[in-house]
């Protein structure tokens, strides 16, 4: 087993891998971790690791491809589970993925089919994921909604995302909020679903009727907000909402390069005037 000290080593030597060790290696090493219920293994060593390996464009293409095969796979396993400790290994394969898009919008990386399997199955997740836990005492973070709202921003952000997609991922953001939940976000996934959002405003492509359609869906849901005060799921997902409306609108008025941003922000307020739960 390699120590932690080892990965502090690397860091220092600006990631140089060290002799007698392959990249190869130490990256099946750190996707061992992504597992691990250490905070430090996870989130400390995995991920700052590997997002330095792939700043440092240390990856051959192929190589990038076959992290995706693996952490796509790793996104089902437990899937479905709630309060055990596989909920880890999905959440911190999905901030991979992200640091991978991440990239990928910088330089490109990855191939058509290989992207499209990325949002597909991101989409998948954000609607399949059953453990809503962000911070679990001594193990640290798991964070499931707000790992996948940064994986929807990076993606809202990439050149192959087309209109449909775009619509596609709003639409998966609003169904994850305005069901009837067994949780109330406390720990930011407001906002970072707020920044997805706003990154998908900020391409200008979506249709104005489409984003009116779209903040309607909150106040006028499947099932109406009428009485969610006096059903418990209905009131968390009622505050969810909320929530998440008002760190939009925070979100739209912080933004400097937006267009149509006097129209959004009266949209979002209208949405919240209208939001009752009678």
């Amino acid at each position: 087993m390699i120590e932690k000290e080892f990965w502090g080593s690397i860091v220092k030597n600006d990631y140089k891998i060290p002799e007698g060790y392959t990249l190869k290696d130490l990256t099946n090493t750190l996707f061992g971790y992504l597992g691990s219920t250490d905070a430090e293994l996870r989130d400390d060593i995995a991920y700052t690791v590997y997002a330095n390996f792939l700043k440092r464009e240390m990856y051959s293409r192929d190589e990038i491809h076959a992290h995706v095969d693996v952490l796509l796979a790793n996104l089902e396993k437990g899937i479905g589970e709630t309060e055990t400790d596989s909920v880890f290994l999905r959440t911190f394969s999905v901030l991979f993925l992200a640091e991978i898009v991440h990239n990928d919008n910088k330089k490109p990386l990855l191939d058509e089919d290989v992207f499209q399997s990325v949002l597909a199955k991101g989409l998948w997740y954000l609607d399949a994921e059953k453990d809503p836990r962000g911070h679990i005492p001594v193990k640290g973070w798991a964070h499931a909604l707000a790992h996948t709202a940064d994986l929807m921003l990076v993606l809202g952000r990439n050149r192959q995302t087309t209109k449909d997609d775009l619509e596609k991922i709003l639409q998966a953001i609003a169904n994850k909020l305005v069901h009837s939940s067994n949780w109330t976000y406390i720990h930011g996934e407001d906002e970072r679903l707020a920044n997805a959002v706003t990154a998908i405003f900020k391409r200008d492509v979506v249709s104005d009727d489409f984003l009116k359609g779209w903040l309607k869906s909150f106040i006028e849901p499947e099932k109406s907000w009428n009485g969610a005060y006096v059903d418990e799921g209905q009131a968390r997902a009622f505050h969810n909402v909320r929530n998440f409306l008002r760190s939009l609108w925070i979100a739209v008025r912080s933004s400097d390069d937006l267009p149509h941003k006097a129209e959004i922000e009266s949209s979002i307020v209208e949405s919240l005037n209208n939001l009752k739960p009678y």
